[in-house]
């Protein structure tokens, strides 16, 4: 009797286990392979160093025009944004998003097609640093 109960667990932990590999599988398959890729899915935002070699934080507003062009839009908070970038050796594409702090790049973020829509359709005069919260 003790021989069968311990044969039946172990034909049912490898039942199980069987019917675990294709879900495993399929998760792995599924997943984004790289830490950007992750990032800009779960939150939308990626920060990034450098907009080509030559664009990076304390750049001139001047020397980003020169270098990317002109935005593809600008936000209510004078943000630059550029449509379709890529970060390095990564399949996260998505809109890079310039912020100035007196006339120089303060940050530089890659952020998904939501996020974009979400700061473009932000009203003028909301400035989070401005802004108090209260329940």
């Amino acid at each position: 009797m003790k021989n069968i109960l311990i044969s039946s667990l172990r034909a049912v932990a490898f039942a199980s286990a069987l019917l675990l590999v294709p879900a495993i599988a399929s998760a792995k398959d599924n997943a984004p392979a790289d830490p950007a890729a992750q990032l800009l899915a779960l939150s939308g935002i990626v920060p990034v160093k450098a907009a080509g070699p030559y664009v990076q934080v304390g750049s001139y507003r001047i020397w980003v025009s020169s270098h990317l062009g002109k935005p593809s839009a600008v936000t209510s908070d004078g943000s630059w944004l550029y449509d379709d970038f890529t970060a390095d050796q990564s399949p996260a594409r998505g809109t890079l998003v310039v912020r100035f702090n007196q006339g120089r790049v303060s940050q530089l973020t890659l952020v998904s097609s939501a996020v974009e829509t979400a700061m473009l359709t932000a009203p003028a005069n909301v400035n989070g640093a401005t802004q108090i919260a209260s329940k």
